[in-house]
């Protein structure tokens, strides 16, 4: 399951020169297939929210197919253009494509049957892999682009790659490469809900108001301050209605499906030092952008 992060597609170019073409030739395949991306993306988030005419889906079959192969050419062309490889994982991770999957449907006068309808689906690949190899790549390629390493992070937290997300976020906030206040901001909030996805809201906490000490007024921090103060009232609340389910569950509805309570507790035996070791955000990824 992806954690609650959503990545902005900044539509930036770095203009990284290619080798005998003029400046214009270089930025109109990136603008153009950005512009194909950016309508998909909003097309395909709409159509996850209700059904799409016969026309909408056929533009968003097209956009994907025409997009995604024009941008792996221009990615095989040049494949040291950091925006290329930026725009070729925003269409592998993060574009929709139309699937056609079969349900059950039931009505009062056919009964149950078989349909084929439509489905969106985020990403035009069925591992995301491929997408994250690219958006790494245009990191290497610009590595003092903030947004495309911000981008990066976003996308490795997205697909759950927790780790490493919060080794190159915290990699770019100790100035590697020198940020922006709002690119900072950007990676304080990031980590905030890295933190809030471990279950470790006073980390979160820490990271907005690090982020808040850039601009005290800024929007979107202070929106996620509220929201952390809202879910850190609602635990005790959910903690207690986890125990009472609990108590409701115990020995003795065991033994009346013929069942043996359990003896290990979650934190007892899930967790051991020998499976997981205790390897922190810093030790294991915090390198890879020094």
């Amino acid at each position: 399951m992806r954690v609650a992060l959503v990545v902005t597609v900044l539509v930036t170019y770095a203009c990284v020169a290619w080798a005998g073409e003029p400046v214009e030739q270089q930025a109109a395949p990136i603008a153009s297939g950005m512009r194909d991306f950016e309508r998909n993306a909003a097309l395909g988030a709409v159509l996850e929210t209700r059904p799409g005419t016969p026309a909408e889906i056929g533009e968003l079959r097209l956009l994907a197919d025409r997009g995604l192969k024009a941008t792996q050419e221009l990615a095989a062309e040049h494949p040291e253009s950091a925006d290329a490889q930026y725009l070729l994982g925003s269409w592998l991770l993060y574009a929709y494509r139309v699937v056609e999957v079969e349900q059950i449907a039931f009505d009062a006068t056919r009964g149950a049957r078989t349909e084929t309808v439509n489905r969106m689906i985020q990403g035009l690949a069925d591992d995301p892999q491929a997408g994250l190899d690219a958006l790494k790549k245009a990191t290497e390629l610009a590595p003092g682009n903030g947004d495309y390493l911000l981008d990066y992070a976003a996308a490795l937290s997205d697909w759950d790659r927790t780790f490493q997300a919060a080794g190159v976020l915290k990699g770019i906030w100790a100035g590697q490469p020198a940020l922006s206040k709002e690119q900072r901001m950007r990676a304080g909030l990031l980590l905030s809900g890295l933190s809030e996805a471990q279950g470790d809201l006073a980390s979160a906490r820490e990271w907005v108001y690090s982020a808040l000490s850039l601009d005290p007024l800024a929007a979107e921090a202070v929106e996620h301050l509220r929201y952390l103060d809202a879910a850190e009232a609602a635990a005790p609340i959910l903690e207690e209605s986890y125990e009472a389910t609990g108590e409701e569950w115990g020995a003795e509805e065991y033994e009346e499906v013929g069942e043996e309570a359990p003896e290990e507790s979650y934190d007892e035996g899930s967790y051991d030092e020998e499976s997981y070791g205790e390897e922190s955000y810093d030790e294991g990824y915090g390198g890879e952008y020094q």
